[in-house]
């Protein structure tokens, strides 16, 4: 009965050691790095973009360019970072929450594209659809650095899978991702999005397509 008895307590007492380990792992794992405070004032600056020759008869030298930058101000008081010290009020659900609101920045880059395009005479829409067929009908994530870039803007359901289930998501993405699908199944882009001409589509600006 003794044996039973202190065999229980030892059970009991490695389950209560198990569970704060378990706790301290859980904390930890919500503790980021410390940051850093500028106290005059940064900014993280990222640029990118592609530059395309426009060809002419009186060969002059002239460039298509287009940019896109993104600006990130650095933290210039640790009053702003205030919730950082907070750990365990920083949930699972608000870690959630902040990759829902990170999940569109696809789609802020396709609108920024569509009103650029706009801007400049084009049908954005239109082109940035057929963009998106062309580079799923012509994928080019084998071809370096640029090519990896480009496949990952250019594909709107890059790194989801099946099981992510997101109504939402899917509903706002739609016509960005059936334009994908047409190009996976290799429909005519130029037919389908025929408001966006040739000699207007973006890859078109970039690149040339060589029938092998």
């Amino acid at each position: 009965m003794k044996s039973y008895l202190l065999a229980s307590f030892l059970i009991l007492l490695h389950e209560v050691y198990a569970e704060d380990d378990f706790e301290e792992s859980r904390i930890r794992r919500q503790v980021n790095s410390l940051p850093l405070v500028y106290p005059y004032g940064g900014t993280y600056k990222l640029v990118t973009g592609f530059s395309a020759p426009i060809p002419n008869s009186d060969n002059i030298p002239i460039n298509f360019v287009v940019s896109f930058q993104y600006q990130y101000v650095q933290y210039a008081n640790i009053s702003e970072l205030s919730r950082y010290y907070v750990i365990k009020e920083v949930s699972r659900e608000e870690r959630d929450a902040d990759l829902v609101v990170r999940r569109d920045e696809r789609l802020v880059f396709y609108q920024s594209a569509i009103d650029t395009l706009d801007s400049k005479g084009f049908n954005g829409e239109q082109c940035v659809y057929r963009a998106l067929c062309e580079a799923a009908q012509h994928p080019v994530e084998d071809d370096g650095l640029f090519g990896e870039v480009i496949h990952i803007l250019l594909t709107p359901d890059f790194g989801r899978t099946d099981f992510d289930e997101d109504p939402q998501w899917k509903e706002i993405l739609e016509p960005y991702i059936d334009a994908s699908v047409a190009g996976r199944q290799m429909y005519n882009c130029a037919f389908l999005y025929n408001k966006c001409p040739d000699g207007e589509g973006i890859l078109e600006f970039i690149s040339v397509l060589n029938e092998k």
